[in-house]
Protein backbone atom coordinates (compact mmCIF):
# COMPACT_ATOMS: atom_id res chain seq x y z
CA UNK A 1 0.00 0.00 0.00
CA UNK A 2 1.15 3.46 -1.14
CA UNK A 3 1.90 5.90 1.96
CA UNK A 4 1.99 9.43 0.49
CA UNK A 5 3.33 12.33 2.39
CA UNK A 6 1.87 13.45 6.09
CA UNK A 7 -0.67 16.11 5.64
CA UNK A 8 -0.86 16.66 9.42
CA UNK A 9 -1.39 20.47 10.14
CA UNK A 10 0.47 22.67 12.24
CA UNK A 11 -1.16 22.05 15.57
CA UNK A 12 -3.93 23.93 16.36
CA UNK A 13 -3.69 27.09 18.61
CA UNK A 14 -4.54 26.00 22.10
CA UNK A 15 -5.40 28.30 24.99
CA UNK A 16 -2.94 26.83 27.94
CA UNK A 17 -0.17 26.90 25.30
CA UNK A 18 -0.93 30.79 24.62
CA UNK A 19 -0.41 30.81 28.20
CA UNK A 20 2.46 29.27 28.44
CA UNK A 21 4.16 31.70 25.95
CA UNK A 22 2.72 34.45 27.72
CA UNK A 23 4.30 33.56 30.94
CA UNK A 24 7.70 33.17 28.87
CA UNK A 25 7.60 36.34 27.36
CA UNK A 26 6.81 38.37 30.96
CA UNK A 27 10.38 35.88 31.94
CA UNK A 28 12.54 37.15 29.10
CA UNK A 29 14.54 40.23 29.56
CA UNK A 30 14.11 41.16 25.78
CA UNK A 31 10.38 41.27 25.17
CA UNK A 32 7.42 41.74 27.81
CA UNK A 33 3.92 40.93 27.11
CA UNK A 34 0.65 42.71 28.92
CA UNK A 35 -1.74 40.51 29.92
CA UNK A 36 -5.82 41.42 31.56
CA UNK A 37 -7.97 39.56 33.38
CA UNK A 38 -11.67 40.01 33.97
CA UNK A 39 -11.11 41.37 37.46
CA UNK A 40 -8.62 43.94 35.85
CA UNK A 41 -11.39 45.12 33.39
CA UNK A 42 -13.66 45.07 35.94
CA UNK A 43 -11.13 47.51 38.25
CA UNK A 44 -10.70 50.20 34.79
CA UNK A 45 -13.97 50.19 34.38
CA UNK A 46 -15.44 51.32 37.78
CA UNK A 47 -12.32 53.19 38.15
CA UNK A 48 -12.33 55.57 35.18
CA UNK A 49 -12.81 59.17 36.01
CA UNK A 50 -16.23 59.54 33.85
CA UNK A 51 -17.85 56.67 35.48
CA UNK A 52 -16.46 57.05 39.05
CA UNK A 53 -18.18 60.83 38.71
CA UNK A 54 -21.11 59.46 37.66
CA UNK A 55 -21.31 56.72 40.49
CA UNK A 56 -20.55 59.43 42.94
CA UNK A 57 -22.93 62.50 41.64
CA UNK A 58 -26.24 60.53 43.34
CA UNK A 59 -24.87 60.21 46.48
CA UNK A 60 -23.21 64.19 46.29
CA UNK A 61 -26.90 65.01 45.42
CA UNK A 62 -28.25 63.08 48.29
CA UNK A 63 -26.35 64.51 51.10
CA UNK A 64 -26.93 67.76 49.59
CA UNK A 65 -30.47 67.23 50.15
CA UNK A 66 -29.63 65.63 53.44
CA UNK A 67 -27.74 69.01 54.49
CA UNK A 68 -30.91 70.76 53.82
CA UNK A 69 -33.12 68.85 55.18
CA UNK A 70 -31.19 69.67 58.67
CA UNK A 71 -30.96 73.09 58.34
CA UNK A 72 -32.74 75.32 60.52
CA UNK A 73 -34.40 78.42 58.18
CA UNK A 74 -32.51 81.57 58.83
CA UNK A 75 -33.74 84.25 61.52
CA UNK A 76 -35.41 87.23 60.31
CA UNK A 77 -33.83 90.91 61.31
CA UNK A 78 -36.16 93.85 60.52
CA UNK A 79 -36.20 97.51 61.66
CA UNK A 80 -38.76 100.21 61.32
CA UNK A 81 -38.70 103.70 61.83
CA UNK A 82 -41.67 106.24 61.63
CA UNK A 83 -41.41 109.81 61.94
CA UNK A 84 -44.28 112.67 62.82
CA UNK A 85 -43.08 115.24 59.87
CA UNK A 86 -40.63 112.79 58.35
CA UNK A 87 -37.46 110.79 59.74
CA UNK A 88 -35.66 113.89 60.84
CA UNK A 89 -39.15 115.52 62.71
CA UNK A 90 -39.41 115.84 66.15
CA UNK A 91 -41.38 112.92 66.80
CA UNK A 92 -40.25 109.25 65.54
CA UNK A 93 -40.65 105.62 66.55
CA UNK A 94 -38.19 103.17 65.85
CA UNK A 95 -38.54 99.89 66.16
CA UNK A 96 -35.90 96.80 65.92
CA UNK A 97 -36.93 93.10 65.68
CA UNK A 98 -35.82 89.66 65.01
CA UNK A 99 -38.00 87.07 64.14
CA UNK A 100 -37.28 83.32 63.68
CA UNK A 101 -39.46 80.29 62.73
CA UNK A 102 -39.95 77.38 65.13
CA UNK A 103 -41.37 73.50 63.69
CA UNK A 104 -43.19 72.36 66.34
CA UNK A 105 -44.76 69.60 64.16
CA UNK A 106 -41.45 67.75 63.79
CA UNK A 107 -41.70 67.91 60.39
CA UNK A 108 -38.06 68.79 60.19
CA UNK A 109 -36.80 66.00 62.05
CA UNK A 110 -38.90 63.91 59.27
CA UNK A 111 -37.87 64.89 56.60
CA UNK A 112 -33.93 64.64 58.03
CA UNK A 113 -34.54 61.08 58.71
CA UNK A 114 -36.29 60.69 55.29
CA UNK A 115 -32.99 62.21 53.60
CA UNK A 116 -30.94 60.02 55.83
CA UNK A 117 -32.86 57.09 54.12
CA UNK A 118 -32.25 58.87 50.59
CA UNK A 119 -28.28 58.86 51.50
CA UNK A 120 -28.38 55.13 52.12
CA UNK A 121 -30.32 54.57 48.93
CA UNK A 122 -27.98 56.84 47.04
CA UNK A 123 -25.03 54.53 48.39
CA UNK A 124 -26.35 51.27 47.62
CA UNK A 125 -27.48 52.26 44.41
CA UNK A 126 -24.30 53.31 43.49
CA UNK A 127 -22.84 50.00 44.90
CA UNK A 128 -25.29 48.64 42.35
CA UNK A 129 -24.76 50.66 39.27
CA UNK A 130 -20.90 49.64 39.81
CA UNK A 131 -21.59 46.07 39.93
CA UNK A 132 -23.44 46.20 36.80
CA UNK A 133 -20.30 48.06 35.24
CA UNK A 134 -18.21 45.82 36.52
CA UNK A 135 -20.22 42.88 35.33
CA UNK A 136 -20.38 44.57 32.25
CA UNK A 137 -16.40 44.87 31.70
CA UNK A 138 -16.40 41.74 32.33
CA UNK A 139 -18.75 40.35 29.79
CA UNK A 140 -17.01 42.10 27.36
CA UNK A 141 -14.17 40.26 28.33
CA UNK A 142 -15.29 37.24 27.61
CA UNK A 143 -16.61 38.46 24.62
CA UNK A 144 -13.24 38.97 23.39
CA UNK A 145 -12.01 36.16 25.00
CA UNK A 146 -14.65 33.55 23.02
CA UNK A 147 -14.45 35.37 20.09
CA UNK A 148 -10.29 34.72 19.84
CA UNK A 149 -10.76 31.43 20.89
CA UNK A 150 -13.34 31.01 17.92
CA UNK A 151 -10.93 32.60 15.56
CA UNK A 152 -8.20 30.41 16.36
CA UNK A 153 -10.69 27.43 16.10
CA UNK A 154 -11.10 28.51 12.10
CA UNK A 155 -6.97 29.08 12.22
CA UNK A 156 -6.71 25.49 12.84
CA UNK A 157 -9.09 24.18 10.35
CA UNK A 158 -7.61 26.54 7.73
CA UNK A 159 -4.12 25.20 8.76
CA UNK A 160 -5.83 21.11 7.81
CA UNK A 161 -7.69 22.69 5.11
CA UNK A 162 -4.49 23.85 3.35
CA UNK A 163 -1.90 21.09 4.10
CA UNK A 164 -5.12 18.58 2.76
CA UNK A 165 -4.97 20.88 -0.56
CA UNK A 166 -1.22 20.87 -0.84
CA UNK A 167 -1.43 16.72 -0.29
CA UNK A 168 -4.17 16.22 -2.51
CA UNK A 169 -2.15 18.07 -5.46
CA UNK A 170 0.87 15.64 -4.93
CA UNK A 171 -1.41 12.75 -4.93
CA UNK A 172 -3.23 15.03 -8.60
CA UNK A 173 0.60 14.77 -9.87
CA UNK A 174 1.43 11.08 -9.15
CA UNK A 175 -1.98 9.80 -10.78
CA UNK A 176 -3.59 9.05 -7.49
CA UNK A 177 -6.16 11.73 -7.32
CA UNK A 178 -8.46 13.89 -9.54
CA UNK A 179 -8.45 17.62 -10.72
CA UNK A 180 -11.63 17.39 -9.06
CA UNK A 181 -10.76 16.44 -5.85
CA UNK A 182 -8.39 19.19 -5.75
CA UNK A 183 -10.92 21.84 -6.70
CA UNK A 184 -13.08 20.61 -3.65
CA UNK A 185 -11.00 21.15 -1.53
CA UNK A 186 -9.87 23.85 -2.63
CA UNK A 187 -13.49 25.14 -2.57
CA UNK A 188 -13.34 24.75 1.13
CA UNK A 189 -10.16 26.39 1.89
CA UNK A 190 -11.97 29.40 0.11
CA UNK A 191 -14.81 29.15 2.18
CA UNK A 192 -12.90 28.68 5.37
CA UNK A 193 -11.15 31.95 4.33
CA UNK A 194 -14.42 34.25 4.52
CA UNK A 195 -15.29 32.28 8.08
CA UNK A 196 -12.11 33.89 9.25
CA UNK A 197 -12.72 36.72 7.84
CA UNK A 198 -15.75 37.08 9.82
CA UNK A 199 -14.09 35.61 13.07
CA UNK A 200 -11.21 38.19 12.80
CA UNK A 201 -13.60 40.88 12.31
CA UNK A 202 -15.62 39.30 15.38
CA UNK A 203 -12.07 40.04 17.33
CA UNK A 204 -11.70 43.89 16.58
CA UNK A 205 -15.43 44.31 17.53
CA UNK A 206 -14.95 42.66 20.64
CA UNK A 207 -11.37 44.26 21.35
CA UNK A 208 -13.27 48.02 20.51
CA UNK A 209 -16.25 47.31 22.79
CA UNK A 210 -14.03 46.04 25.62
CA UNK A 211 -11.66 49.23 25.21
CA UNK A 212 -14.67 51.49 24.92
CA UNK A 213 -15.34 50.44 28.58
CA UNK A 214 -11.84 50.34 29.91
CA UNK A 215 -9.96 52.74 28.35
CA UNK A 216 -8.54 52.45 24.88
CA UNK A 217 -4.86 52.14 26.37
CA UNK A 218 -5.86 49.06 28.33
CA UNK A 219 -6.76 47.03 25.51
CA UNK A 220 -4.37 46.42 22.40
CA UNK A 221 -3.71 43.61 20.04
CA UNK A 222 -0.67 42.19 21.18
CA UNK A 223 -2.27 41.87 24.77
CA UNK A 224 -2.71 38.28 26.37
CA UNK A 225 -6.31 37.61 28.02
CA UNK A 226 -5.59 35.48 30.94
CA UNK A 227 -9.18 33.54 32.14
CA UNK A 228 -11.28 30.54 31.62
CA UNK A 229 -14.20 30.51 29.57
CA UNK A 230 -16.25 28.04 31.28
CA UNK A 231 -17.28 29.43 35.06
CA UNK A 232 -16.55 27.40 38.34
CA UNK A 233 -19.81 25.95 40.01
CA UNK A 234 -22.41 27.79 41.91
CA UNK A 235 -24.18 27.13 45.30
CA UNK A 236 -27.75 25.76 44.47
CA UNK A 237 -28.83 27.86 47.67
CA UNK A 238 -28.40 31.24 48.97
CA UNK A 239 -26.55 31.86 51.80
CA UNK A 240 -29.08 34.45 52.98
CA UNK A 241 -26.82 37.63 51.47
CA UNK A 242 -29.23 40.15 50.19
CA UNK A 243 -29.18 41.39 46.84
CA UNK A 244 -27.78 44.96 46.44
CA UNK A 245 -30.44 46.17 44.25
CA UNK A 246 -33.06 44.76 46.85
CA UNK A 247 -31.05 46.91 49.64
CA UNK A 248 -31.19 49.68 47.27
CA UNK A 249 -35.30 49.66 46.80
CA UNK A 250 -35.86 49.44 50.36
CA UNK A 251 -33.98 52.03 51.54
CA UNK A 252 -35.78 54.09 48.43
CA UNK A 253 -39.44 52.52 49.93
CA UNK A 254 -37.79 53.59 53.63
CA UNK A 255 -37.14 57.35 52.65
CA UNK A 256 -40.51 57.38 50.80
CA UNK A 257 -42.46 56.46 53.90
CA UNK A 258 -40.46 59.11 56.36
CA UNK A 259 -41.82 61.59 53.57
CA UNK A 260 -45.15 60.60 53.81
CA UNK A 261 -44.85 61.05 57.01
CA UNK A 262 -43.50 64.59 57.07
CA UNK A 263 -46.26 65.90 54.59
CA UNK A 264 -48.65 64.26 56.93
CA UNK A 265 -47.33 66.71 59.91
CA UNK A 266 -50.79 69.66 59.58
CA UNK A 267 -49.63 71.64 62.35
CA UNK A 268 -48.27 74.76 60.92
CA UNK A 269 -45.02 76.17 62.17
CA UNK A 270 -45.03 79.47 64.11
CA UNK A 271 -42.97 82.48 64.31
CA UNK A 272 -41.95 84.24 67.09
CA UNK A 273 -40.46 87.92 67.44
CA UNK A 274 -38.60 89.65 70.19
CA UNK A 275 -37.13 93.13 69.77
CA UNK A 276 -37.41 96.66 70.89
CA UNK A 277 -39.43 100.14 70.28
CA UNK A 278 -37.81 103.47 71.18
CA UNK A 279 -39.72 106.54 71.04
CA UNK A 280 -38.23 110.20 70.56
CA UNK A 281 -39.17 113.36 70.73
CA UNK A 282 -40.88 115.42 73.32
CA UNK A 283 -41.65 112.23 75.60
CA UNK A 284 -38.97 109.48 74.83
CA UNK A 285 -39.81 106.22 75.61
CA UNK A 286 -37.92 102.70 75.12
CA UNK A 287 -39.70 99.43 75.40
CA UNK A 288 -39.63 95.37 74.63
CA UNK A 289 -41.69 93.80 71.95
CA UNK A 290 -42.77 90.33 71.13
CA UNK A 291 -44.89 88.52 68.25
CA UNK A 292 -46.26 85.47 67.71
CA UNK A 293 -47.59 84.37 64.37
CA UNK A 294 -49.38 81.16 63.24
CA UNK A 295 -50.80 80.49 59.67
CA UNK A 296 -54.05 79.30 60.00
CA UNK A 297 -54.50 76.08 58.33
CA UNK A 298 -58.19 77.03 56.79
CA UNK A 299 -57.36 76.74 52.85
CA UNK A 300 -54.16 75.10 52.50
CA UNK A 301 -53.85 71.93 54.86
CA UNK A 302 -50.93 70.19 52.91
CA UNK A 303 -53.85 67.79 50.81
CA UNK A 304 -51.84 67.84 48.02
CA UNK A 305 -48.44 67.34 49.38
CA UNK A 306 -49.59 64.20 51.55
CA UNK A 307 -51.56 62.53 48.45
CA UNK A 308 -48.41 62.27 46.35
CA UNK A 309 -46.27 61.42 49.03
CA UNK A 310 -48.51 58.83 50.35
CA UNK A 311 -48.46 57.43 46.24
CA UNK A 312 -45.15 57.52 46.35
CA UNK A 313 -44.66 55.59 49.04
CA UNK A 314 -47.44 52.83 47.68
CA UNK A 315 -45.50 52.77 44.57
CA UNK A 316 -42.34 52.28 46.57
CA UNK A 317 -43.38 49.80 48.46
CA UNK A 318 -45.00 47.88 45.39
CA UNK A 319 -41.60 48.49 43.16
CA UNK A 320 -39.93 46.39 46.37
CA UNK A 321 -42.20 43.22 46.45
CA UNK A 322 -42.35 43.04 42.42
CA UNK A 323 -38.08 43.17 42.27
CA UNK A 324 -37.72 40.93 45.10
CA UNK A 325 -40.04 38.35 43.64
CA UNK A 326 -38.23 38.70 40.36
CA UNK A 327 -34.99 39.02 41.09
CA UNK A 328 -35.19 35.63 43.61
CA UNK A 329 -36.79 33.38 40.59
CA UNK A 330 -33.51 34.82 38.46
CA UNK A 331 -31.27 34.05 41.13
CA UNK A 332 -32.53 30.70 41.26
CA UNK A 333 -33.26 29.98 37.42
CA UNK A 334 -29.70 30.92 36.86
CA UNK A 335 -27.81 29.32 39.56
CA UNK A 336 -29.74 26.32 37.94
CA UNK A 337 -28.89 27.55 34.38
CA UNK A 338 -24.96 28.02 35.26
CA UNK A 339 -24.52 24.48 36.63
CA UNK A 340 -26.61 22.77 34.24
CA UNK A 341 -24.96 24.66 30.81
CA UNK A 342 -21.29 23.58 32.77
CA UNK A 343 -22.07 20.15 33.04
CA UNK A 344 -23.72 19.96 29.22
CA UNK A 345 -20.40 21.72 28.01
CA UNK A 346 -18.20 19.13 30.35
CA UNK A 347 -19.91 16.32 28.76
CA UNK A 348 -19.53 17.36 25.56
CA UNK A 349 -16.17 17.97 25.67
CA UNK A 350 -15.57 14.24 27.18
CA UNK A 351 -17.89 12.86 24.35
CA UNK A 352 -18.82 14.50 21.52
CA UNK A 353 -15.50 16.89 21.33
CA UNK A 354 -13.03 13.68 21.71
CA UNK A 355 -14.90 11.61 19.04
CA UNK A 356 -14.38 14.47 17.10
CA UNK A 357 -11.44 14.86 17.24
CA UNK A 358 -10.36 11.48 17.05
CA UNK A 359 -12.39 10.86 13.99
CA UNK A 360 -10.13 13.96 12.05
CA UNK A 361 -6.57 12.22 13.78
CA UNK A 362 -8.83 8.65 11.59
CA UNK A 363 -9.28 10.49 8.86
CA UNK A 364 -6.13 12.22 8.29
CA UNK A 365 -4.01 8.74 9.22
CA UNK A 366 -6.03 7.35 6.65
CA UNK A 367 -6.13 9.69 3.76
CA UNK A 368 -2.27 9.59 4.19
CA UNK A 369 -2.36 5.88 4.10
CA UNK A 370 -4.62 6.05 0.76
CA UNK A 371 -7.29 4.45 2.11
CA UNK A 372 -9.86 6.93 2.32
CA UNK A 373 -10.97 9.68 -0.27
CA UNK A 374 -10.68 13.55 0.02
CA UNK A 375 -14.71 13.84 0.97
CA UNK A 376 -14.67 11.41 3.89
CA UNK A 377 -11.72 13.67 5.31
CA UNK A 378 -12.99 17.20 4.48
CA UNK A 379 -16.13 16.00 6.50
CA UNK A 380 -14.01 14.78 9.17
CA UNK A 381 -12.26 17.67 9.37
CA UNK A 382 -15.20 19.90 8.92
CA UNK A 383 -17.12 17.47 12.13
CA UNK A 384 -13.86 18.24 14.48
CA UNK A 385 -14.11 22.14 13.63
CA UNK A 386 -17.92 22.12 14.43
CA UNK A 387 -17.60 20.45 17.55
CA UNK A 388 -15.19 22.88 18.81
CA UNK A 389 -17.04 25.27 18.06
CA UNK A 390 -19.94 24.22 19.50
CA UNK A 391 -18.09 23.40 22.66
CA UNK A 392 -16.79 26.93 22.75
CA UNK A 393 -20.72 27.82 22.18
CA UNK A 394 -21.78 26.44 25.49
CA UNK A 395 -18.91 27.35 27.74
CA UNK A 396 -20.13 31.09 26.36
CA UNK A 397 -23.21 30.23 27.63
CA UNK A 398 -22.45 29.20 31.06
CA UNK A 399 -20.42 32.58 31.29
CA UNK A 400 -22.86 34.63 30.12
CA UNK A 401 -25.46 32.88 32.54
CA UNK A 402 -22.25 32.89 35.34
CA UNK A 403 -22.27 36.67 34.60
CA UNK A 404 -26.14 37.65 34.68
CA UNK A 405 -26.32 36.14 38.34
CA UNK A 406 -23.04 37.49 38.96
CA UNK A 407 -25.28 41.27 38.19
CA UNK A 408 -27.29 39.83 41.50
CA UNK A 409 -25.13 38.67 43.58
CA UNK A 410 -21.58 40.12 42.83
CA UNK A 411 -20.15 37.52 45.72
CA UNK A 412 -20.84 34.04 42.76
CA UNK A 413 -18.16 36.08 40.72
Amino acid sequence: MTRWPSISAPKKPIRSRLFALSLALLASPVATAQTLTADDAARLAVERPDAAEILQSAITVAEGDLVTAGTRPNPVASIEREGAEGFGGDGSETIIRLEQTLDVSGRRSLDQRGAEAAVRAARLGANSDRILIAAEARRRFYDLLAAEAGRDIHLGYQAELEALLAATERREQGGDASRYDVERVRQEVLSEESELAAAETDVFAARQALAVLVGSDSVSEDMALVGELLPTAVSETGDGALPPAIAALEAEAEAADWRQKAAGRTTPDITVGAGVRQTEGPSEDTGLLFSLSVPLPIFDRNQGAYQARAAEARAAQAQLRLSRDRINADINALRFRVNALREAAERFDVGALQSANELRRIALSAYEGGEIGVFETIDALGAGRDAELRSLALKRDAREAALALAELLPETE
